[in-house]
Formats: C-alpha cells, structure tokens, sequence
C-alpha cells in the first residue's frame, strides 16, 4: 500500500489513472469476448453479432464524445485518415476476433489474441521514439507474455 501512496505522491496520477483505464478495458475486453463466444457458437454469424456490437458502442460513443467531435473538426485532414485507418483496423480485429471465438474456444482464443502488445511495441519502437522508449526490461515483459500464450494455449489444446 505504502507503493501505491508513493506512486501518486510522486506527481504520476495521470499514469495511475492510465493504469487504472487499461484494468477496465481489460476487464471489458474479456467479458466482450465471453459474451460473444456465447453468441457466435450456434446463435447468430460471427459477422452479425459484430456489426450490431460495433454499431452499439458507436452510438454510446457518439454520444459520449459529442462535445469533443466539434472542436476535432477542426484537426488537420492526416488526423481524419489516420482516425479512419485505426477504425476500420479494429474493426477489422473485432470481426477476426469473433469469427476465431466462432471457431476456437474462448481458452485458446483470447490468449492468442492477448499477444497484440507485441505489435503495439515493435510499432512504438520504430515509429515512436520521441515519445514512447521501450527498454530491454519492456521487451522482456512482452516475451513473458508471449511464454504465458504458448503455456495456455499448448495447456488447452
């Protein structure tokens, strides 16, 4: 506890508050893919269940960002693309992602899919390097994970 306090006493809230952001989106990312592992086995096409799942967080998302969409409009063209190219990817990733939960189970699946901080570092690293470093010790955290994959997913097979 006394490392919590020391952490925030240190001036680095946004980084706890980033932390605790990436715990959520953790957690909502396991229970999106239980939930569609449900649907996708027997109910509804892999393709239908992510279309309605995209469209419904598009809506909660327009709502949520309405204020931040008008001072946007003004951000360069190359923003828009890049915001557009980052959608239609992980869109592209919702959709691989359950049709793999439509064919695989959830124990191999998400493990497997877990590995994309992997992709996150290689691109940091070579297109980010004024303002993310990815040390040896990151790197070596990233290959553990990549060991835990392998572990789980020879586990479950």
């Amino acid at each position: 506890m006394s490392a919590f306090i020391t952490f925030v006493r240190a001036g680095q809230q946004p980084i706890l508050l980033g932390i605790l952001a990436s715990a959520l989106a953790a957690t909502s990312y396991g229970v999106a893919q239980f939930l569609a592992r449900k649907l996708v086995v027997g109910q509804a096409p892999a393709l239908v269940v992510t279309t309605f799942s995209l469209v419904a967080g598009m809506v909660i998302l327009g709502v949520l960002s309405g204020r931040g969409m008008a001072q946007d409009r003004h951000a360069p063209r190359r923003d828009f693309l890049f915001m557009a190219i980052a959608g239609l990817l992980a869109s592209g990733g919702v959709a691989a992602m359950f049709y793999a939960l439509s064919m695989a189970p959830l124990v191999v699946v998400s493990p497997i899919a877990a590995v994309n901080p992997l992709v996150s570092l290689a691109l940091a690293h070579f297109f980010l390097q004024r303002l993310e470093k990815v040390t040896l010790r990151i790197w070596i955290g990233a290959g553990l994970v990549v060991a835990g994959v392998v572990l789980v997913t020879l586990g479950a097979s």
